[in-house]
């Protein structure tokens, strides 16, 4: 759902239509500066702000496009605030997360948001997978694995801590990761 940012003066003329017709309306409603037509301009006035403000709200629903409220998206994904960040690299690390999908392309937007670069990514081991649990005929679980995965990357030494952290943040509970720093 879009909502249309509109000037006050389209307003006007619908709230006018909602007075009784008849002269003495008609008289006061085309007098501009009758006390009818002020509180008809005031009014319209007042809903175009409020339908700028629900636009304002509606796409800060979106991580993608917050700024008031990136503050509360870090909260929720990540528990605490990135304030030293600048916006768009908050919004960055808040689409990787938001996504759920973590890959070698997410990995290194984290990467260039710390000064850095992943240069592989490697997984040396077959994932160890464990099958569906039945209990009857009825299967309980799904497919589950575990695996591990080495990073190879070059990122400045001040911020390798933050990095190592936003990256175990994005990854998944069974993902054994290992961080290999240099060239």
């Amino acid at each position: 759902m879009v909502i249309k940012d509109t000037e006050a003066a389209v307003y006007i003329e619908p709230l006018k239509k909602l007075f009784p017709k008849g002269a003495y309306w008609d008289k006061l409603l085309s007098d501009e500066n009758s006390d009818i037509s002020l509180v008809c301009k005031a009014r319209a006035e007042s809903i175009a702000r409020f339908r700028s403000r629900m636009n304002q709200l509606q796409r800060e629903s979106f991580p993608d496009f917050a700024d008031e409220t990136i503050g509360d998206w870090e909260r929720i994904y990540f528990g605490y605030e990135n304030e030293s960040l600048s916006l768009e690299q908050r919004r960055s690390f808040l689409s990787v997360q938001k996504l759920g999908l973590v890959n070698i392309n997410s990995i290194e937007t984290i990467a260039e948001t710390y000064g850095g670069k992943v240069h592989k990514w490697e997984i040396p081991y077959k994932p160890a997978a464990f099958g569906h649990a039945r209990f009857g005929l009825d299967y309980m679980a799904s497919v589950g694995g575990m695996w591990v995965v080495f990073i190879h990357a070059s990122i400045p030494e001040n911020n390798k801590s933050g990095f190592e952290k936003s990256v175990r943040r994005a990854m998944l509970a069974n993902q054994k990761i290992f961080f290999v720093y240099g060239d």
